[in-house]
Parts: structure tokens; sequence; C-alpha cells
């Protein structure tokens, strides 16, 4: 299961500009020190079973998961220093269930679904990680035959109080998007047609969408605020064609609709620019924004950079996945075994021990 990280920061205060100089493109370097250091390390409680990371706690001091292990399989809060392994909701099912989420710090959402032949019957839940609550926020819709509509399968983003989703409705890839209030539960539809699964950028949820079956995407907001759509900030105004998109409210990153090429801005007033290109074969598979660092996953391997130098490495053999937050990294590597559940080797990144190097083309300004 890939877990592509949407992050925002809602109503929140978003984090300072980056220092130092700016970079016109990325640039691979060899493994800094510090980054070679926390891949040696692997939590001891990914061996003991298929362990994905969903998020981190604003501490770092946890990662939220979905877990198949000996003793506990659902979805759990672990404790990274003593391996312990908090439950918050069991499958009732292990062999059949899955969950992929998304944490802020604070909160936890999360879609589960009991088959392994279709992603599209699934349930919508939330946690506090303050209080232990737990919400059911939604379920899939069924049509007229009793099947459910499809669905894009991606994890519900979330950001401060609120929660957003999409899911089908109806013939035709018709998929509405949901927002939930997370302090009082409600939830309500806020946009429905040929639109992709929402992400969060300061006071807005953003979402792609199409005028028509098959067109490519531009993209709408809504101020959470106001309840009424909203203009989009300078960084966001050009993409086109993608679902692809990771903020924090500041730094922003993309991919171009063809999954060659990446496209990056350290400001929401700053157009995003390629800084990266892959070589022909390969493809973006995914993006995830830590602390300093930006991740992306290819159709080769896992990579990590700096987003303060432009200076990124390979940080898995093959394949592997990051999740991103906003007080570290977490990289699994492959699985060297082709099993239902297989043992995914977590590495925890801190962006702060790292000594990243400079890009040859870095600029003033």
């Amino acid at each position: 299961m890939l877990a592509v990280v949407l992050a925002g920061c809602g109503t929140r205060t978003p984090p300072p500009p980056e220092a130092g100089p700016a970079w016109r493109s990325m640039c691979a370097v060899t493994t800094p020190k510090g980054l070679a250091a926390d891949l040696g390390r692997t939590v001891p409680a990914s061996l003991a079973g298929e362990v994905i990371p969903l998020g981190m706690s604003a501490g770092g001091g946890t990662a939220y998961v979905s877990a198949w292990t000996p003793g506990f399989s659902g979805v759990a809060a672990l404790n990274l220093a003593s391996g312990r392994l908090r439950p918050i909701q069991r499958f009732a099912d292990p062999a059949a269930d899955q969950a992929d989420g998304a944490s802020d710090g604070s909160w936890l959402a999360w879609e589960q679904t009991v088959s392994l032949q279709s992603l599209d019957d699934f349930t919508v839940y939330a946690w506090d990680a303050a209080t232990g609550r737990r919400l059911r926020l939604g379920h899939s819709l069924a049509g007229p035959g009793g099947e459910p509509w499809p669905s894009p399968w991606h994890p519900p983003a979330v950001s401060g109080r609120y929660a957003a989703w999409a899911q089908g409705y109806g013939p035709g890839g018709e998929v509405e998007i949901r927002l939930a209030d997370l302090a009082t539960g409600r939830v309500r539809v806020i946009r429905r047609g040929h639109t992709q699964p929402p992400f969060f950028d300061r006071n807005l949820v953003v979402w792609p969408e199409s005028d028509r079956p098959g067109q490519p995407t531009s993209l709408r907001a809504l101020n959470l605020a106001t309840g009424r759509p909203a203009a989009l900030p300078p960084v966001l105004r050009g993409v086109r064609g993608t679902d692809f998109v990771v903020t924090d409210g500041t730094r922003t990153a993309y991919l171009g609709p063809d999954l060659t090429r990446l496209y990056y801005s350290p400001a929401q007033d700053r157009p995003a620019r390629a800084v990266l290109r892959l070589p022909a074969g390969d493809y973006f598979a995914g993006l995830a924004l830590g602390a300093g660092t930006l991740a992306w996953m290819t159709t080769a391997a896992t990579y990590l950079a700096s987003t303060g130098t432009g200076a990124y490495v390979q940080v898995t053999r093959q394949y592997g996945d990051a999740t991103g937050s906003g007080s570290g990294v977490m990289i699994s590597d492959s699985s060297s075994e082709k099993v239902a559940h297989p043992v995914l080797p977590l590495h925890v990144i801190s962006p702060a021990g790292i000594r990243w190097p400079a890009c040859a083309t870095a600029v003033r300004g």
C-alpha cells in the first residue's frame, strides 16, 4: 500500500521561510553522515510484522501505523522508544482489512477497507491523540445494485480541526468531496463532480477538478472560515492535470501530469518551477513533505532531499515508501519477501541532525 501524504496546515500558523540561498534544481549527493546514521537504525517493532506508518505525533516520539503483528492487527500508536503498540482500532478480519491514513500530529484520520478484491467499500475514522476519542465520520456510498460506487483510493487529509476525503457517488467517475469538523463530528459535502482527493493549505481545503471526464484538472478551493469558494495562492494557480500535491502552507511540491517532473516552491507567493526530471523509463509514484525535507517515491526507489539546499539521496535500494510530518520523516524499506503481510523495516529520520551539502546550482535571490 502506498502512502502519499497530502499535507497542510489548515488554520495553523505556517512555519517561517527557509533561510539560506535559493536553488534552481536538485542535485544528487553522497549520503550525509547524520542521514546515514538514521538509515542504519531500524525501529525494532517493524521487524515483528508488517507496520505501515500513517503519520507521526507532534513531538516525533510516536508513529501512527496500521500493523499486522503477532499480538495485534489494526490501527495503533507506536511508541518509537519502547516499541509498545497502543491499539486505536483492531481489524475485525486481519486477513482482509486494510487502513491508509494521515495525521497532522494531533488528529489521525484513516479509511479502512474490508476486502482484498476492492478498495471501494470503506469506512472513514478519526482519532484524537490528546483525548483518545475516536469518531466514525462516514462510509462509502452504494449504487443501485448494492455495490459501492468506485472511489479514488487515497487517505483522508487532516489539518487542525478538519478532515476531508473524496468518495464516489454516481456513474461515470462522479466523486464528491466531504469535509468533517472534528470538533463537532459534523460532515458535509462541499463539492460534487469530476473531482479528485483534497488537501489542506493554511485556511483552504483544495482539490483537483475537471469540467468534463478525461479533461485535465485544475485546482479549486474553499475557505474553511467562510465556507465559500476562495482564490488560490499563486503557487497553486498553475497546477494542472495532477493530484500529487503536497504543501505545509509555505513550501509546496507537486508532480507534472506525465509523472516525470517534480516542481517545487519555497513560498506561497512564488510559482513552482521544475527542479528534477526522471530518466527515461522511470516515473514518480508519490510525494511526502517533512520538516526541512521532501521525499519522493519512484518506480525504482525512494529518495530524500533537503528543501534548504536542494541536495538529495536515494534512501531505499528499491521501491520503498516515505511518510512526512512536521517533526520528521519515516522511511520504509521494500520487502524482500512475497508474502501477504511482509516485514517493511522502518527508519525514523531526524532532519535537524543532517548536514546537507549545497547544490552547485544554488544562487542568491
